[in-house]
């Protein structure tokens, strides 16, 4: 029995997942060979299975991993993934079923509310006028558009002496002109 919890609930745990790693690295640590990487003043490098003189500069290093080492490595592997995938597999069928289940409840309970009444609204004959108010401290505005032209001057009598008409207008003897009739 694993003092581990399953490797789904590694993925939401982080800190977890940190602590199950370095107890097994502390567990697996003592049955793999050390190996040390020496270096001495002149810079000779040497390999030994024992730690490094104090005048020698030192590092661990681990060896590479055998084949069976690899192949349990990436059997492991292969058997997480095929957990998280059957795991993420369950939680949307477990999402689906959800789905489904609120669907039906909302329209069990759309079916139960009363049906609301219908409102017919008859559109006024004619529409208001609408008088723009631009505020209390504003006069109204007077209504868009060009204002009407002025009345034009109607011609006189030209039947009356001192007016002599053309094509286009006419004049009368003090200077003048109106549109000819």
């Amino acid at each position: 029995m694993s003092m581990c919890p399953p490797a789904a609930s590694l993925f939401r745990r982080p800190g977890v997942a940190l602590l199950c790693a370095l107890a097994g690295a502390w567990i697996a640590g003592p049955a793999q060979a050390q190996v040390f990487r020496c270096t001495d003043a002149q810079g000779r490098v040497t390999y030994t299975g024992t730690p490094c003189a104090p005048s020698q500069s030192g590092k661990e290093v681990l060896p590479a991993p055998s084949q069976e080492e690899r192949a349990q490595q990436e059997a492991q592997y292969q058997q997480a993934l095929e957990r998280r995938r059957a795991e993420q597999a369950l939680q949307a069928e477990r999402e689906a079923a959800q789905a489904q289940s609120d669907a039906a409840r909302a329209a069990e309970q759309a079916a139960q509310r009363p049906q609301p009444p219908v409102i017919v609204q008859v559109p006024p004959s004619s529409p208001p006028v609408v008088v723009p108010s631009y505020g209390p401290f504003y006069p109204p505005r007077p209504p868009h558009g060009r204002p009407p032209p002025p009345p034009r001057p109607q011609p006189p009598d030209t039947k009356a002496d001192g007016y002599n008409c053309n094509v286009f207008r006419c004049y009368d003897g003090k200077g003048n002109t109106y549109p000819r009739p």
